[in-house]
C-alpha cells in the first residue's frame, strides 16, 4: 500500500520561517493505484513526481497550495474535472501526458505557465484555459480543432503535432504565438497553409512530416513557406535558419 512518507525528501524550512517540512515528494513506478487523503497534510510540498503509476484521480492534490511542479504522467487519468481558481494556486508546471484523457473541462489556475497533456485521446479543446499559460503541449490527441473558448495572449509556444488539425484558422485565440509545431500532418491542406501570415508574432514553424511536402522538391517547400509568410517575420522552419533572401534551410530537414 502507498505510504506517502516513503516518497518525501528535501527537508526545507517553511515560508512562514516557524518551522521546517517536506518540500518534494517523488513516487516513480510504485505501482500506485490511488492518491491517499493523507497527503492533504502536507501543505508545504512544492514538487510532486507520481509518474509511471496506476493513479486515476487527482482530487487530493487540488487543494496543496504551495505545489509548484506536477507531474502525474504515464497514469490511468480518463478526465481533467475542473480546475478551479482555488485549486493548485503556485503550481506553474503540469504534466497529465500518456494517461488515458479523453475529455478536458475548464482549466481557471492562476499561474499555470506550463501545461503538458499530449498522447492522450483528447477530441475536444472547447474549453476556458488559464491565459497565464505560456508553454502548451497538445500533441498525440485526436483534435481536429483549436477552439478554445477565451484568449491566451500569454502563449508563447503551442505543439499541436500528430493531431488531425484541419485548418490554422485560430491565430486569434494566441495573437502572440511565437512557435507552432505542427509535426506529421496530413490533414492540413495547402491552401489553409496561408493563414500563417496571421500569425504576426511567429518565428519559428516546425511541419516535418506534411503531407503535401513528402513529394515536392526542397527548392518548392521553401518557395510555398515564403508565399505563405510573406506578411510575417518567420526565421525557422524545423529548427533551421530560413532566410528570404537565401538559402539556409538544410535540405535533409525539410522532410525528416
Amino acid at each position: 500500500m502507498f505510504n506517502i512518507k516513503n516518497g518525501l525528501c528535501d527537508l526545507e524550512k517553511t515560508l512562514d520561517g516557524e518551522g521546517y517540512a517536506y518540500s518534494n515528494l517523488t513516487c516513480r513506478k510504485k505501482g500506485i493505484d490511488f492518491i491517499p487523503k493523507s497527503i492533504t497534510r502536507y501543505i508545504h510540498l512544492k514538487y510532486i513526481n507520481l509518474s509511471h503509476n496506476n493513479i486515476n484521480d487527482l482530487v487530493h492534490l487540488y487543494f496543496l497550495p504551495n505545489i509548484i511542479f506536477l507531474d502525474v504522467s504515464y497514469n490511468m487519468l480518463k478526465e481533467i474535472v475542473e480546475l478551479k481558481k482555488e485549486y493548485l494556486k503556485n503550481c506553474i508546471y503540469i504534466n497529465l501526458s500518456h494517461n488515458l484523457i479523453s475529455h478536458m473541462n475548464n482549466i481557471f489556475l492562476k499561474n499555470l505557465l506550463e501545461f503538458n497533456i499530449s498522447y492522450n485521446t483528447i477530441n475536444n479543446i472547447n474549453i476556458y484555459i488559464s491565459n497565464t499559460i505560456r508553454i502548451l503541449n497538445l500533441s498525440n490527441n485526436n483534435i481536429k480543432n483549436i477552439n478554445f473558448k477565451n484568449k491566451l495572449n500569454n502563449l508563447l509556444d503551442l505543439d499541436i503535432s500528430f493531431n488531425p488539425i484541419e485548418n490554422l484558422d485560430f491565430h486569434t485565440l494566441m495573437p502572440n504565438l511565437v512557435v507552432l509545431r505542427i509535426n506529421d500532418n496530413s490533414t492540413i491542406s495547402m491552401d489553409k497553409l496561408n493563414n500563417l501570415n496571421n500569425f504576426k508574432c511567429l518565428q519559428s514553424l516546425f511541419m516535418q512530416n506534411y503531407l503535401y511536402f513528402k513529394d515536392i522538391s526542397y527548392k518548392d517547400v521553401k518557395e510555398i513557406l515564403l508565399q505563405n509568410s510573406k506578411d510575417i517575420h518567420l526565421l525557422k522552419f524545423n529548427g533551421n535558419r530560413l532566410n528570404k533572401k537565401t538559402d539556409h534551410i538544410e535540405q535533409a530537414d525539410v522532410n525528416k
